[in-house]
């Protein structure tokens, strides 16, 4: 199975449970789109969902107890898929009114980000899955780049839509910790946790608590 495959399944969750975790499914330029924190709430558990998108389904991610309320724990024993050739934002995605940074293993399906000279990870997949940070709806405009760089048509196409100052991303924080942790030094598996913030915030003052790389 395809990272694309793989998160697609996640993604699946992710609009199943839409209703009852705050997100919104809609189609746009014939692309499924979620909203998990732009034009509604969000919250925790649309948050966790959407870090299993984003890392493909290759990481195991929860809610753990911690001094100063709930951590965010990610553990991958596939972290340089997970963490570089998935979850990375490395797609800038700019058209006339929309910008958004680009993440999720959609960015393996394109496969021109000079890191995939070094990992694994470049597919021709039949689907793909991508998040885009933007408070705002992608337009019909911005599908239609997104899939013209593709190998699939809209159709086959899943976005998930979240601002970074939400609740909703906060999971991505834990995330992206993993992710500098395997651009370092890529380790055969890693554990990164990060606590949970009332506005998903990523600020360098404190949010993270722990990071291992093994």
């Amino acid at each position: 199975m395809t990272l694309n495959e793989s998160a697609m399944v996640q993604a699946d969750v992710l609009a199943a449970n839409a209703p009852a975790w705050r997100c919104a499914v809609s189609l746009v330029g014939g692309a499924r789109v979620i909203d998990c924190g732009g034009a509604v709430a969000g919250g925790l558990q649309a948050g966790l969902q959407l870090a299993r998108v984003c890392t493909a389904g290759l990481a195991d991610i929860s809610l753990q107890a911690g001094p100063d309320g709930p951590l965010v724990q990610v553990v991958s024993d596939d972290p340089v898929r997970a963490c570089l050739a998935a979850q990375y934002a490395g797609w800038q995605i700019k058209t006339p009114g929309f910008f958004a940074m680009g993440s999720g293993p959609m960015r393996a399906a394109v496969g021109r980000e000079a890191l995939f000279n070094d990992i694994p990870g470049r597919e021709r997949p039949p689907c793909a899955v991508g998040v885009l940070e933007t408070r705002k709806h992608p337009t019909e405009e911005a599908i239609a780049y997104v899939v013209s760089q593709l190998p699939i048509t809209a159709e086959k196409l899943t976005l998930a839509v979240a601002p970074v100052k939400r609740i909703a991303p906060c999971p991505r924080g834990s995330m992206r910790f993993a992710a500098c942790c395997v651009t370092r030094k890529p380790p055969n598996a890693v554990t990164a946790r990060a606590r949970c913030t009332a506005l998903g915030s990523s600020s360098a003052s404190g949010p993270w608590i722990r990071a291992e790389a093994l």
